[in-house]
């Protein structure tokens, strides 16, 4: 796997570096596990990466990213949509149980 950087800049009003970027591969499309670990590897980053997308080239055999890397976790979850930070903070597994007095409020309208 290959990444090639195509625009790095920071934005200091949100505290992040934005990274758009192409990674090329032979195989199937790698996981976001992989590209966010060799991105770490290749710009030598330290911070949370949040990888936004990554969208493979019809016909080709690359995909264009887009990641953003904060300085902590904890800034990320400020900023970012509490299922981009679930999906980048490996927190998958069961759905978080809704509070009782929603299930209640859902049961009494189906009667």
């Amino acid at each position: 796997m290959e990444i090639e950087i195509e625009q790095r800049r920071e934005n200091k009003l949100l505290g992040r570096e934005e990274i758009y970027f192409r990674v090329r591969y032979d195989g199937s499309t790698p996981s976001r596990k992989k590209v966010k670990e060799n991105l770490k590897n290749a710009l030598g980053l330290k911070g949370f990466i949040i990888l936004q997308y990554v969208k493979p080239v019809f016909g080709s055999r690359e995909a264009k990213g887009y990641a953003k890397i904060y300085e902590s976790e904890k800034k990320a979850r400020q900023i970012e949509s509490s299922y981009i930070t679930k999906r980048n903070a490996g927190g998958g597994g069961k759905a978080e149980e809704k509070p009782k007095e929603v299930k209640e409020a859902k049961e009494g309208k189906n009667e």
